[in-house]
């Protein structure tokens, strides 16, 4: 009120309630400061109700103290399919480590973890294992819910013998051309198949399936897998991580200490979990093993330029024609791809017709068919190899047999198929036995 007086003063006249005769003048400067009041209450009352509102309570919310609970699961259920995956895990026990001797050079020491040795027969059984058991704690799943998953055949044939395991729907999602014999394992271990239509992604389909029905829900290895394959446990029946694994396995062995892990990215979750394991524990307890990670990567696959330039969004049309490894893009961590770029000590891109080369190479080495991107992974370790021995130096590398070839032969196999792909595995035959012989790479 003193404002509006001391405003009334300034411009020569009195509140409208002062004791004063009515004249024209008077109504004159009433009615000016009327006008004047509704121009000044204008401005003043917004910041009057900024500077003196309220402050801001928790209006609507349960005040204290009071008491809920809600069941997401039941977890009667729940605790029964932990328990059952934990046996399953028990079971699975842990798979070889072979040992090869490159004779040109015996004091190089090539390692093959042996993961077509898992019940499911490849790598992406514990990755399976690991992202049916994170549903399960993260209370995503329980007994009536329907599993989804856009794969390229190996982790759904593993995340299929563990839905049938907990007696739950599966539902694998692809794209057109995925191996014949892959699905016919999925299904042989229950699951279901749906081939994504012309023109739309796995990752879209399968979002419009899981949306149709009631309790769905997507595994999504892009998200989740390295997360799950963290996971580090002394006791080998409850470690899921490979790294730790094959450090268990080397400790009696002239090299205890690896050089490099050579892998593939399929998710990059393995990938991811290996790098992070050789970090971390590097130098745990006084071991001193600074080995490195390096990632190979095939054709049709925009892993190499994005490691090499960090752009995320690259993409291509096609994708890989070597199964399980590679992307199409674009690759976005935590999002589409769990490929940790930070941790890849080196990339090397691989022709096709080289990994099937390497895949041949191997199948005769070890005895048994090996699928082919086995055969990418093999072609980068001999290239280190060639460095190393290059250089003089002995050392030790550790690959992976990521699964037999039998589920393959209507495809890598098979020489119609490998015709009409344009593929010539034969050069690079030729020219990787020759360095497994003498040392001596050859280029084709």
């Amino acid at each position: 009120m003193n404002d509006i007086m001391r405003f009334c003063r300034e411009i020569g006249t009195k509140p409208m309630n002062a004791s004063r005769p009515s004249t024209l003048n008077d109504l004159s400067r009433r009615r000016f400061l009327n006008q004047s009041l509704f121009l000044l209450s204008s401005l003043a009352l917004p910041q009057l109700a900024r500077s003196e509102s309220a402050p801001v309570t928790a209006g609507g919310l349960t005040q204290a103290p009071r008491e809920t609970a809600q069941t997401f699961a039941d977890p009667t259920w729940v605790r029964d399919a932990i328990r059952l995956m934990w046996a399953e895990r028990k079971r699975s026990g842990v798979t070889p480590l072979l040992h090869l001797n490159p004779p040109f050079n015996q004091d190089l020491h090539l390692y093959l973890k042996h993961e077509a040795k898992s019940p499911t027969g490849s790598l992406k059984h514990r990755v399976a294992w690991g992202l049916v058991m994170g549903g399960l704690v993260n209370g995503a799943i329980g007994p009536k819910t329907h599993l989804f998953e856009a794969t390229s055949g190996n982790t759904a044939i593993g995340e299929a013998y563990f839905a049938t395991k907990l007696g739950l729907p599966y539902t694998a999602v692809m794209r057109p051309g995925i191996s014949e014999l892959k699905i016919k394992a999925i299904k042989q271990y229950g699951g279901q198949v749906a081939i994504a239509p012309p023109g739309m992604s796995p990752g879209v389909y399968l979002e419009q399936l899981r949306q149709a029905t009631a309790e769905g829900y997507n595994l999504n290895q892009f998200a989740n897998t390295e997360k799950v394959l963290d996971y580090f446990d002394a006791d080998p029946d409850r470690n899921m991580n490979l790294a730790a694994e094959v450090y268990r396995q080397l400790a009696m062995e002239d090299l205890p200490c690896p050089d490099w892990f050579v892998a593939g990215a399929g998710s990059g979750g393995t990938a991811t979990s290996i790098a992070r394991y050789l970090r971390k524990w590097a130098d745990f307890d006084g071991r001193n093993c600074p080995a490195r990670l390096a990632v190979v990567d095939p054709e049709d696959s925009v892993l190499f330029d994005w490691y090499q330039t960090g752009n995320d969004s690259l993409s291509i049309t096609t994708g890989s024609r070597i199964e399980g490894i590679g992307s199409s893009g674009p690759v976005v961590f935590g999002k589409t791809f769990r490929l940790l770029r930070e941790g890849v000590a080196q990339m090397i891109k691989v022709p096709d017709s080289a990994s099937l080369a390497g895949m041949q190479l191997v199948s005769d080495l070890v005895g048994f068919e090996v699928g082919p991107s086995t055969g990418t992974n093999f072609y980068g370790a001999l290239r280190l190899l060639e460095r190393m021995h290059r250089e003089g130096r002995g050392g030790t590398i550790v690959t992976i047999i990521c699964d037999e070839g039998s589920r393959y032969r209507d495809k890598y196999y098979n020489p119609e198929w490998i015709a009409q792909a344009g593929l010539q595995p034969e050069p690079w035959k030729t020219a990787l036995s020759g360095f497994w012989e003498t040392g001596q790479w050859q280029a084709v």
